[in-house]
């Protein structure tokens, strides 16, 4: 698989950061966004248990994201990558 290059903003960074507190590699960071999108991509209600759940079938190990982790990669799909998320704040 090709390596992605992302621009480094701040929003990347602090993802980088999250993840890597939930030991996540940073060179596997544009990966995991890609799954995030395949799963969201189709439309639906997610939240993140939905979304952890979606990625340990994929090989990710169980909770990889945590709220804010989750809401930044939503946020890099809409501001950098070009998709639409309709997101709901529930509860």
């Amino acid at each position: 698989m090709k390596a992605v290059k992302l621009p480094m903003t701040l929003e990347l960074r602090s993802l980088i950061f999250q993840l890597s507190e939930r030991g996540v590699s940073p060179s596997h960071v544009p990966a995991l966004i890609r799954n995030v999108l395949h799963i969201v991509g189709g439309g639906g209600l997610f939240n993140t248990e939905m979304v952890n759940d979606c990625l340990q079938q994929l090989g990710w190990g169980q909770k990889v994201l945590d709220e804010r982790s989750f809401q930044l990669i939503v946020y890099i799909l809409e501001t950098e990558w070009g998709y639409r998320v309709k997101h709901y704040n529930i509860g």
